[in-house]
């Protein structure tokens, strides 16, 4: 990489660095070691609750403008983006709501520079190093990689594969004060060609430039105890996205089910323990957790007030 373009961005990085340091400290946030922020308020998640900005999908191409308005009264305090493509047009949008973006999600191909498949990625975006420099204009200190595609999970290796360009990319988001990360689903937990893909990812994946963002609804939708998951995997979960399940499927443990829509509840109207994980986040030091919900039979904006409501409640230990 020419030294210059590198120079430019080291100076882009202090620049941006200085304006975040001033927005968290308006907020009453602190610096984490995973780059994210801690509230100085007793109950760091409650009084520090972020969005994933998916939620909102359809509201935000009706009124991108209302939906930050509502999600700011709400009370929630940060966002998770989702749609990088937007940053540009929306992101100044969402921060003048006073929400900052603390995190961002990308497809496979911004990582793998695999075939674009359902992704469509614009010149100022299609290689690693310009989707770091996008992100550190907007101040954004974590990158998600947010799914895999069907055909690049029909093998162990492609794991394998997978895990060495997480690498190569946290490397280098890593060295621009980015914390890259994965989000996991279910079919991360069934085995493949006789291994769970999620235990290769913990051997292969580096500790320190790749950490987890740990979705509970999946993880519980795939058998597993989430609180337990996250102390097993300490300072190497960095995320949590918090929404909460109806039931268990009767599948789950033998083959990936996708989940019904009517799957996904509010946070506190299904059969999670959020209590249990987000103590167990205090605990190892997850930086940030998201309210996310992926579907919902009623109105959007009422069930992410009720999921904030009912975190509220909660004696995180």
């Amino acid at each position: 990489m020419p030294s210059s373009l590198m120079s430019r961005r080291n100076a882009l990085k202090l620049t941006v660095a200085g304006i975040g340091t001033m927005l968290a400290a308006s907020k009453g946030l602190i610096p984490t070691a995973h780059g994210g922020t801690y509230s100085m308020k007793p109950h760091a998640y409650k009084d520090n609750l972020g969005i994933q900005l998916y939620s909102i999908r359809k509201q935000l191409l009706e009124s991108a403008g209302d939906a930050f308005e509502k999600l700011a009264a709400i009370g929630y305090q940060h966002v998770e983006w989702f749609d990088v493509t937007s940053l540009d047009t929306l992101a100044p949008l969402a921060q003048s709501h006073g929400l900052p973006i603390t995190s961002a999600h990308v497809l496979s191909p911004y990582i793998t520079g695999n075939k674009l498949m359902q992704a469509v990625i614009p010149d100022d975006l299609n290689s690693p190093e310009k989707l770091i420099e996008k992100l550190n204009k907007f101040g954004i200190n974590h990158l998600v990689l947010s799914y895999i595609f069907d055909d690049e999970r029909q093998h162990i290796d492609q794991y394998k594969t997978l895990s060495e360009q997480l690498n190569r990319v946290g490397e280098l988001s890593k060295t621009a004060g980015i914390q890259l990360c994965y989000h996991n689903h279910d079919f991360e937990f069934q085995q493949l060609n006789g291994q769970r893909p999620f235990d290769l990812l913990l051997s292969e994946l580096d500790h320190e430039n790749v950490k987890f963002e740990l979705d509970v609804f999946w993880a519980k939708y795939a058998g597993l105890q989430p609180d337990e998951l996250i102390t097993s995997l300490a300072d190497r979960c960095a995320l949590l996205h918090l929404k909460d399940l109806k039931s268990m499927p009767s599948t789950h443990a033998t083959t990936h089910t996708p989940a019904d829509e009517a799957m996904f509840k509010p946070v506190g109207s299904g059969i999670i323990d959020f209590e249990k994980i987000l103590s167990a986040a205090k605990q190892v030091g997850v930086d940030n957790v998201f309210v996310e919900q992926d579907h919902n039979t009623g109105h959007i904006f009422e069930d992410l007030q009720s999921s904030f409501n009912y975190l509220q409640t909660l004696n995180i230990k």
